[in-house]
């Protein structure tokens, strides 16, 4: 066996490696749409590697050729699915037909610089467009998106400088040859390891937010308020600034339940969420601290400027009108309680000042602001 063979047989093993590798993914939410792009993507390789160990016979050049092209084809799909993008299955079907037949015609003439000109020019037809999906229209893009992003920059960097060396200096042809094989495997490689890596960065990523977001409202649960917010105490301590702590209680929340069922009352917190959600601004965080119950914090803001909100967003849940509450019925109210951060910034205290404050509000007749003692 050659060297020759026993390099296409390594390449081709690396490919079903990866094609057997997307079976480990299967079955997560997040490879509904593309990992079967991916894989098939893996599978071509790897046949258009096997036929490409009988070069003298035209008809495996062909093969080997279509396969190649599909890969390619197949790994724009994958792109376009990953970044929810449309599948334009005409031009894709069109551009792998023109790739293919362009590949296989000066393949089987022997016109090998064609064949090296016509992959460069339909390899950046393709991934140039993959890159920009996957680095900028991808939703929530993980750090393996882009060293993926980076793996195909490196694969036309490898098509462009062979192509400018069978142009500028035609007699560096084996060298140009010899250094695409040493380099094409790592680069094979990278694509493939970091396309899979995604999948597993996407996974993380939904379970830290399930683990930190209340999954009714889609608003921070206690654990993610609270790394949240210990986070920014750490500074506005070090540089002794202000902040607030807002505890809101919906009122007679329970009679909701009673009267109209669980289903009308989740409806009525995630609009009560909604409602507060849009008047506060970053960096201010507002979480559902469970039940009825919503904490907002908000960094630099002294007992007058929280008191001042707290009134606001007391006032926007009082205007608040659902269809699912007869109009006739009292409308929602909020009894709050506030705690200011400074000198003291432990938020466990906090939080418990500012339960006490609430409890206040609601024995002096709801739908007010209390503010707690220092």
């Amino acid at each position: 066996m050659t060297a020759e063979q026993i390099y296409i047989l390594g390449m081709m093993q690396l490919a079903l490696v990866f094609f057997l590798a997307c079976y480990r993914l299967r079955g997560q939410p997040q490879t509904v749409d593309s990992l079967g792009f991916l894989q098939l993507a893996f599978l071509a390789d790897a046949i258009s590697w096997l036929f490409y160990l009988w070069p003298e016979w035209p008809a495996a050049v062909v093969m080997s050729n279509l396969f190649s092209c599909a890969n390619l084809w197949l790994l724009a799909a994958f792109a376009m699915r990953r970044a929810a993008a449309p599948l334009p299955g005409f031009w894709l079907i069109a551009g792998f037909v023109l790739h293919a037949f362009w590949y296989s015609y000066f393949a089987v003439l022997q016109y090998q610089h064609f064949v090296w000109h016509g992959q460069t020019l339909f390899s950046l037809l393709v991934l140039l467009p993959v890159i920009r999906l996957m680095l900028w229209h991808k939703p929530q893009p993980t750090r393996s998106d882009f060293w993926f992003a980076f793996s195909l920059m490196l694969w036309l960097l490898v098509m462009l400088v062979r192509s400018l060396l069978l142009l500028l200096a035609p007699h560096w042809l084996l060298s140009s040859q010899l250094v695409t094989q040493a380099i094409w495997p790592g680069v094979m490689a990278a694509y493939a390891i970091f396309a899979l890596t995604g999948y597993l960065e996407e996974n993380q990523q939904q379970l830290k937010g399930e683990a930190t977001h209340d999954p009714l409202t889609s608003l921070l649960n206690r654990r993610g308020f609270s790394e949240a917010v210990n986070g920014q105490l750490l500074q506005l301590a070090a540089k002794q600034q202000p902040a607030a702590l807002l505890l809101m209680d919906l009122d007679y929340f329970k009679q909701v339940n009673d009267e109209f069922g669980h289903d009308v009352g989740d409806e009525v917190l995630i609009a009560v969420a909604n409602c507060l959600q849009q008047h506060l601004k970053t960096p201010q965080l507002l979480a559902r601290f469970g039940g009825e119950e919503f904490l907002v914090f908000l960094p630099n803001a002294d007992a007058v400027r929280a008191q001042a909100l707290a009134t606001q967003l007391l006032q926007a849940v009082a205007t608040l009108r659902l269809p699912q509450l007869p109009t006739d019925r009292a409308p929602l109210s909020l009894s709050i309680g506030i705690a200011v951060f400074g000198p003291d910034y432990d938020l466990s205290r906090q939080m418990k000042k500012a339960d006490i404050a609430m409890y206040q509000a609601k024995q002096n007749g709801r739908s007010r602001v209390e503010l707690a003692s220092c």
